[in-house]
């Protein structure tokens, strides 16, 4: 049974990644156009001698044209991405249905898919947002990443103690105040995170704010579909394969 979830969430997946794509191409690439005539506007200025030497090696190491990046490459990319994440939570809502969170088949699937967008775009995003082309020192890119997934495993602990709260203070408190209370405690834990965690800012004066708000919005607002979509498509798989007479059984041991 948990075979076919898995299956049935990487399915979902597979769906969500295309709208997420079809929402990143309309409203996510404008913004990368912008920043990448900015960038090029900026490496024509006589910075200085080995900063547009940088940005002459960077196009001729360019692989993929802007069309291909754009298109194919991130079609495939947000395919790939949104299945393994369908995947992901088919096996988290399989461990977690009959023991914990919403009792319905699809109230538990978006539940944990809003957990997902949670963990994997908003909380580590708040730190270290999404930056457009032009944006960033290719010198530090790999403490940023080191940043980010450390700040990436710091929303987990974030999420799971939150649920774990609310979870052990349900018999005392009721449903609604121990969610209240989760979710301050969850809110406290982000708070000094994101007091603690080094900040990084390499955003260039002159860089447009429109143009960095606009990308930033677009970056959320995808990750959001995605999870949107496999948490309902999947809600719904799931649900069906629960009603089936013969799975029924099998469903109380997923």
């Amino acid at each position: 049974m948990t075979g076919k979830l898995l299956l049935n969430g990487m399915i979902a997946g597979i769906l969500a990644g295309i709208i997420a794509f079809s929402f990143a191409h309309v409203f996510g690439e404008p913004q990368v156009d912008r920043a990448i005539s900015f960038e090029e506007k900026i490496s024509h200025k006589p910075l200085t001698v080995e900063g547009s030497h940088h940005h002459v090696e960077e196009a001729d190491e360019q692989v993929f044209s802007r069309k291909t990046q754009s298109g194919v490459g991130l079609l495939s990319g947000m395919i790939l991405f949104s299945a393994a994440m369908g995947g992901a939570l088919a096996l988290v809502w399989s461990l977690c249905w009959q023991r914990t969170g919403p009792r319905s088949a699809r109230a538990l699937a978006l539940s944990l898919s809003l957990a997902g967008f949670l963990i994997m775009s908003m909380m580590p995003g708040l730190k270290y947002p999404p930056n457009p082309p032009a944006v960033g020192d290719p010198s530090t890119i790999g403490y940023r990443t080191a940043l980010y997934f450390s700040m990436l495993l710091v929303s987990i602990l974030i999420v799971v103690t939150a649920a774990w709260s609310a979870h052990y203070l349900r018999s005392r408190l009721g449903g609604w105040n121990a969610t209240l209370c989760g979710g301050l405690v969850g809110l406290t834990m982000l708070t000094v995170a994101c007091v603690l965690m080094p900040t990084v800012n390499e955003i260039p004066e002159v860089f447009s704010a429109d143009l960095l708000w606009r990308f930033r919005l677009s970056a959320f607002s995808t990750q959001l579909a995605m999870w949107c979509v496999i948490g309902l498509l999947f809600g719904a798989f799931a649900e069906r394969a629960m009603n089936k007479p013969g799975h029924r059984y099998q469903a109380e041991r997923c």
